[in-house]
């Protein structure tokens, strides 16, 4: 009897080990990467260092016991900067960092591993060059490190979504190394999945998307996108490490120019192509731009009258600024007083100007310039949508599949 109790006792205690647990309070967190999640002060008084970068403000949200920032500019999982390894004795490599700080990886309750930018931008320290597939190896080498020396840690891939360069998305462009950022950042993906390490890819909150959530307008967040990186990194925690995407699933997204409510030959268009997608099993979602005093009985109306996949999402673009890290069908009940509107909660979140001109406000509770509504659109769906998604654009009443970077 006292063997079985003993049996129950150790069982339960692996289940526990095991499951991801739904916050960090009380835990310990360690993370490794580079300048992106270290900060650096480099650019402006703008550029966040250390205590204001996303993982930090994470930390904190989520009540963890500690957090150990081992990010450091310059670093890759192949190098780092030469003068740390000089004066350190050590080498600042992933794998070296890992050895370096073991004692705290044992005792660490997760680690996030915040690597890809400078594998894609960046040789080996002895100026040789390394292939995607050494990328990949590397990748799964250090997460086996990781858990040869705590088996029981909780491992988050984050992923570096993007880089710039000459004012455009470096996507598509070749790295010294021979292969694209988006091959880089699908070789990460690959090992991850196969690693069975869940994936914070923040494209998945609608953030990294455009150059102007950059401090250098290349590669580093500007500090209020590391807050809204941070609340996006808690909701991915709270949600079992995973994402709206991943709980929800991914949206086929059309954009749609016109009034939803009214009908018409791109309406019915629209229709068409969201039902053929959804037989072929892909949920769609719709991009529209008109404020609507009556949004939520003219929604339930559209719904009701035609005959549209359930799954449908509808997202328009004052409703997602009424509260842009609401990842659910709810809606808010908006209010326009002596021109600017408020949300819900009422907090005006969007200012129109007698010049018919438009400015939202941001995290950080600054209004933006003044800008045409024909702007406003534009730049939201620069923001909304990422390089991954699959967009669908009206051309002649007729709905066609174009590159997100045509957006």
């Amino acid at each position: 009897m006292q063997v079985k109790s003993r049996t129950k006792a150790l069982l339960k205690k692996f289940i526990k080990q095991r499951t991801p647990r739904n916050d960090w309070t009380n835990m310990n967190v360690v993370v490794f990467g580079d300048s992106i999640v270290a900060g650096q002060e480099l650019v402006r008084e703008e550029t966040p260092y250390r205590d204001a970068v996303y993982a930090k403000l994470a930390s904190y949200y989520l009540d963890a016991h500690k957090l150990e920032n081992f990010a450091e500019t310059g670093t890759g999982q192949f190098k780092g900067q030469h003068h740390l390894d000089h004066l350190m004795g050590w080498t600042h490599s992933f794998e070296g960092s890992i050895q370096y700080y073991r004692q705290e990886v044992q005792q660490a309750d997760v680690v996030l591993i915040a690597y890809g930018n400078n594998d894609w931008k960046q040789p080996n320290p002895d100026g040789s060059l390394h292939t995607l597939d050494e990328v990949k190896v590397k990748l799964r080498e250090n997460i086996k490190r990781i858990r040869l020396i705590n088996r029981h840690v909780q491992l988050v891939g984050i992923l570096e979504t993007l880089a710039f360069r000459k004012h455009k998305p470096a996507w598509h462009l070749e790295g010294p190394n021979g292969f694209t950022y988006q091959e880089m950042l699908s070789a990460f993906i690959e090992v991850y999945e196969e690693c069975d390490v869940p994936i914070f890819d923040i494209r998945d909150y609608h953030l990294g998307n455009h150059m102007d959530e950059y401090v250098d307008d290349r590669d580093h967040f500007t500090l209020p996108v590391h807050k809204q990186i941070a609340k996006s990194l808690a909701d991915f925690v709270r949600h079992g490490y995973q994402s709206p995407v991943q709980r929800f699933g991914k949206t086929v997204k059309f954009i749609f120019p016109d009034n939803l409510f009214e009908d018409s030959k791109m309406r019915q268009s629209l229709f068409s192509e969201i039902r053929k997608q959804s037989l072929q099993g892909k949920r769609a979602e719709i991009l529209w731009f008109v404020l609507d005093k009556n949004y939520q009985a003219n929604l339930d109306n559209l719904l009701s009258k035609n005959k549209l996949p359930t799954d449908l999402k509808i997202t328009n673009i004052y409703q997602y600024y009424a509260a842009p890290l609401r990842y659910t069908s709810e809606l808010d009940e908006l209010s326009l007083k002596e021109g600017e509107l408020f949300n819900s909660n009422n907090v005006p979140f969007i200012r129109f100007s007698k010049e018919n001109q438009i400015s939202v406000k941001d995290f950080d509770d600054n209004w933006s310039d003044a800008m045409t509504s024909e702007l406003f659109n534009k730049l939201w769906l620069k923001h909304y949508i990422s390089l991954k998604d699959q967009v669908y654009v009206c051309r002649n009443d007729h709905f066609g599949q174009v590159e997100p970077l045509e957006i």
